[in-house]
């Protein structure tokens, strides 16, 4: 009997690991269709600091479409604002820049946050760039910039969407 709750038990306890091991590789990197793409960074575990930029390289899958960017934000359960605070460097294939102040919001009036989440970790996105061709954002950077504030915790990771315009 012993033999048979323990056979039970290792069981249910794989199937839990599967679907953690899922869950966590759709996360990383999930696929959105043929033509989408996302990319994600991860933070340094003692913080984001205000002079840490973050670049990513958008990877398109047709340069004859448009598409939509998405900046996506991953934070836990002990972040301690209800916003972040960006600014966002649009580069074009000739390198003309164009910035932007983004004010993320992370949570609602209540202190409840947005997006969806998987365990202690929530993830939130915001559109950047819509209807745009591959020469239009040939990069993206990303600084934190919240007032007073130097170094910015328990944001884990920060993303790209780039997903065909409709």
């Amino acid at each position: 009997m012993l033999k048979i709750r323990a056979k039970i038990l290792s069981s249910h306890i794989l199937a839990v690991v599967a679907v953690m091991i899922c869950a966590a590789s759709c996360l990383n990197g999930c696929s959105f269709g043929q033509d989408s793409m996302a990319q994600f960074k991860t933070l340094p575990d003692e913080g984001w600091r205000k002079s840490m930029s973050i670049k990513f390289t958008p990877e398109y899958a047709d340069s004859s479409i448009h598409y939509d960017i998405a900046l996506a934000i991953r934070h836990n359960n002990d972040y301690q604002y209800s916003n972040l605070s960006l600014v966002v460097d649009l580069v074009d294939s000739v390198k003309n820049v164009t910035r932007s102040n983004i004010d993320f919001e992370l949570s609602d009036g209540y202190g409840n946050w947005k997006g969806s989440g998987f365990g202690a970790l929530y993830q939130s996105s915001v559109i950047i760039a819509q209807d745009v061709s591959p020469s239009q954002v040939n990069s993206i950077v990303v600084w934190q910039a919240m007032n007073n504030c130097d170094i910015v915790k328990n944001v884990i990771d920060i993303g790209v969407i780039v997903t065909p315009s409709k």
